[in-house]
């Protein structure tokens, strides 16, 4: 324990966990400190120093090369296709657009099967400037 040095600090778990993954996957053995008490209580975490990630002293600079090197620039957002394009109203421009319920549906559910829900149709609405139309 004694050859433990504090590498970097974070203030949230997930991005420490990024890391230590990270070094992991190198071989590197390295540690969290204050993990737990960051986690339960973030107003904590300048209280303790953050997360504090451990590394032994030998491996500082295998260390500093593996966090230094940017690999984020060569992942690619495989969902691209999948992503809905976002809705304008063809009226007024506005991004703020939301699907028209119908109240009618939600009447007659309600007087049937006593449950008050109002369905979407396959109408949209603009908050803005309140234009009605079909996509």
């Amino acid at each position: 324990m004694s050859d433990l040095i504090v590498i970097k600090r974070y203030e949230q778990a997930h991005l420490a966990h990024l890391d230590l993954a990270k070094l992991s996957d190198e071989g590197i053995e390295c540690f969290l400190k204050d993990e737990n008490t960051v986690s339960v209580n973030p107003v904590w975490s300048n209280a303790v120093g953050g997360i504090k990630l451990l590394i032994h002293k030998s491996d500082r600079e295998k260390v500093n090369t593996v966090l230094g090197s940017n690999e984020y620039s060569n992942l690619q957002n495989a969902f691209d296709e999948q992503v809905e394009s976002q809705l304008i109203c063809p009226s007024c421009g506005s991004a703020e657009v939301q699907p028209k319920r119908s109240i009618l549906t939600g009447f007659i559910l309600l007087i049937f099967f006593f449950v008050p829900l109002a369905t979407t149709t396959n109408k949209y609405l603009c908050t803005s400037c309140k234009h009605v139309w079909k996509p």
